[in-house]
């Protein structure tokens, strides 16, 4: 459940937002970002997501406007760092293939950061690349 937390209101600049959030209805009516307290996904801890904090997501990284929090920022942090291990494997695996297919060592990592990623992330899990890694192990 969001909930406001501060009277402080910082102005929203529609112009400066994503092609898409442009042409949202949206980009009718936001004229101020408000900070909001929300729980954490993952961890549950309150946390807030700041006016200053959304004119930038959404004016500076150009960020979808229907985009919300749902990590704290320790969660988001954690996750983001496993989305780059996450590519780092697969950018691996992309070059090596035929040498890491025996390297128990890497498919083990592999296998458990996918499995940590479901912990941070509100969509289905990468079930293809978990069934490979585990049939890869079992053979390794």
């Amino acid at each position: 459940m969001n909930k406001r937390v501060s009277p402080t209101a910082v102005p929203a600049d529609p112009s400066k937002w994503s092609e898409g959030s442009q042409r949202s209805v949206s980009s009718a009516w936001v004229t101020e970002y408000t900070s909001f307290r929300y729980n954490c996904w993952r961890c549950r801890a309150s946390s807030v997501f700041t006016a200053a904090d959304q004119k930038y997501t959404y004016e500076v990284k150009k960020a979808d406007i229907n985009q919300q929090r749902v990590l704290c920022e320790a969660c988001w942090k954690r996750s983001n760092a496993i989305a780059a291990e996450l590519a780092r494997c697969e950018a691996l695996w992309a070059t090596e293939k035929v040498r890491l297919r025996t390297d128990r060592a890497f498919l083990e990592s592999w296998a458990k950061l996918l499995e940590e990623r479901d912990e941070y992330v509100a969509y289905r899990a990468d079930v293809a690349k978990k069934n490979m890694l585990a049939k890869l192990l079992r053979e390794a």
